[in-house]
């Protein structure tokens, strides 16, 4: 009995929780690490993990099982923290994520992994800012933390994440832009740029798996058709998967989206241990 109990044990990831990444504004920011088992293929890499919650909401802990499967698919998982509107407002989220993703970098040897292979996994507000660390370099000209490290990440697995601000969304929104923006949605022009992903998509972008609902009643559709027209059109490899039926969720139930799932997790350490 107590040999079994062993092998179950070594074979979950081990978690490592509320690892302070940064302190930004007198605020701890905190990330969960998911160190995969020991039964686990060698990937030697490592992803951001960003919840969602429409950059108003959420919670790193809401990430728990993907950054399981993650882990145990042999891929160090960070699932992290970030600051939220209304108190903060763009692009507070994405200086947050970007910062994550450099202090992973700089500890890369203490973690155990390559720091040329580490991607980004998110789910709709944290798709979104997946995308960002896919495709645009730090933000912040003169940033406080890792300086010397770039926040860019080598793939990334998307879900159902918003890549153009300026579209689709209807009028009833309109409040959680000023929320998130800081200002109204007529007034945010400049912002709302800012705070679309596929404005920064050229070439040296990374490749992206999109999971998409077509079904969903929060995020249109088209938003992940312009991501995946857009990195075709630059020549940056895609896979996109459209599901019939399915919302603004992850069913796992649903045997398509379980597949579906699978085949991210598995693109994502594919494109990972490739480099």
């Amino acid at each position: 009995m107590l040999s079994a109990l062993v092998l179950l044990l070594l074979n979950e990831p081990r978690v490592e929780a509320d690892v302070t990444y940064a302190t930004v504004a007198g605020t701890e920011l905190k990330l969960d690490l998911y160190h995969p088992p020991s039964d686990a293929p060698k990937t030697n890499a490592a992803v951001v993990v960003i919840h969602g919650g429409a950059w108003m909401s959420g919670d790193r802990k809401q990430m728990k099982d993907l950054s399981i499967q993650l882990a145990k698919r042999g891929m160090l998982a960070a699932s992290v923290q970030y600051r939220l509107a209304p108190k903060s407002v763009w692009p507070a989220m994405l200086d947050d994520v970007q910062t994550a993703t450099r202090y992973l970098r700089a500890n890369a040897g203490k973690l155990g992994f390559d720091p040329n292979r580490l991607g980004a996994a998110g789910a709709s507000a944290g798709g979104h800012l997946a995308i960002f660390l896919g495709s645009r370099e730090t933000r912040d000209k003169k940033p406080t933390h890792f300086a010397d490290q770039s926040s860019r990440v080598h793939a990334v697995l998307n879900l159902f994440g918003p890549t153009d601000m300026s579209r689709d969304f209807p009028a009833n929104l309109d409040m959680m832009f000023q929320l998130v923006l800081g200002k109204p949605k007529a007034q945010a022009a400049e912002e709302i740029r800012d705070a679309s992903p596929i404005n920064f998509i050229d070439k040296n972008s990374a490749p992206m798996f999109i999971y998409q609902g077509l079904a969903d009643p929060l995020v249109n559709p088209n938003q992940s058709r312009y991501l995946e027209a857009k990195l075709k059109e630059v020549a940056v490899p895609v896979q996109a998967v459209y599901l019939k039926d399915v919302q603004h969720n992850v069913p796992m139930t649903n045997p398509k989206v379980r597949e579906t799932m699978e085949q991210g997790i598995e693109w994502l350490a594919t494109h990972l241990t490739k480099r």
